[in-house]
Parts: C-alpha cells; sequence; structure tokens
C-alpha cells in the first residue's frame, strides 16, 4: 500500500511539472512587452526618416527640373515652376511635407533655387528627425 501512494505522489509530480509557473509566464509576457516597445520605437524613427527622404527627392527633382529648363532654354530660369509641367517633371508637388514640419516650396527665379518655407514664420527654422533645418536642404 505504500507503494502504491508512492507511485501515485510521482505521478501527481510529473502531472504538474509538465507546464508553466505563472511565474515563468509573467517573465516571458514582460520580455515580450519590452521586445514591442523597442521595435514601436525603431519602427517609428525609421517612419520619420522616410518621409524625410521623400521630401529629400522631391525637392531634388524639382531643382534637376529647373536646371532641365535652363539648359534647354539658353541659361534662363522659368518664371514660375508650372512652366516645367509636362516637359521636364509630370507634376508640381503642391506642399512639403517632413518628419516634424510642412509647409510650400519658395521659388527664386533669378537664380533658380528651391527652397522650404514653413507657413509660420517662425524666426527659428523647423528640423528633420535629425536636427538638420529644414532650410538646408
Amino acid at each position: 500500500m505504500l507503494k502504491a501512494v508512492q507511485n501515485a505522489d510521482r505521478r501527481g509530480r510529473q502531472n504538474r511539472r509538465r507546464g508553466f509557473t505563472l511565474i515563468e509566464m509573467l517573465v516571458v509576457v514582460s520580455v515580450i512587452g519590452i521586445l514591442v516597445t523597442a521595435a514601436g520605437y525603431h519602427n517609428a524613427r525609421v517612419v520619420k526618416k522616410a518621409k524625410d527622404t521623400a521630401l529629400l527627392h522631391e525637392l531634388n527633382l524639382l531643382r534637376t527640373a529647373v536646371y532641365q529648363y535652363a539648359l534647354h532654354n539658353n541659361g534662363r530660369f522659368p518664371a514660375s515652376l508650372n512652366e516645367l509641367v509636362p516637359a521636364f517633371i509630370s507634376r508640381i508637388p503642391e506642399k512639403w511635407q517632413g518628419s516634424n514640419a510642412a509647409g510650400s516650396w519658395q521659388y527664386d527665379q533669378l537664380e533658380g533655387h528651391i527652397r522650404l518655407f514653413a507657413p509660420d514664420n517662425t524666426a527659428k527654422s523647423p528640423t528633420d528627425h535629425g536636427g538638420r533645418s529644414y532650410a538646408d536642404y
């Protein structure tokens, strides 16, 4: 009879060891939560960087179209950006949108420069995700 009780006790212990304890589950859930938080922060940085890269790409396209126009017109820059469509660029973006600010394009027809203009007219220029001023683009 003593042997039967010992065998039953061993089977009970074996059955209990098959699952996870509450502490183990809490540790796993905590680690997963920390990893998700870190991944979310990284994802937000990637999205900001992508917005600023897209802005630089659009600005570069506009500048290239202006200089192509000047090459085809004996060094004369277009009077407005609308003269570039459709021969040199498919469309003129209405506004620029970076990761931390938005605004309109400012075009200087004498020098052919395109700059980013923030509508709020603050003395300090807004900066991108890396701290670089949008005015430096």
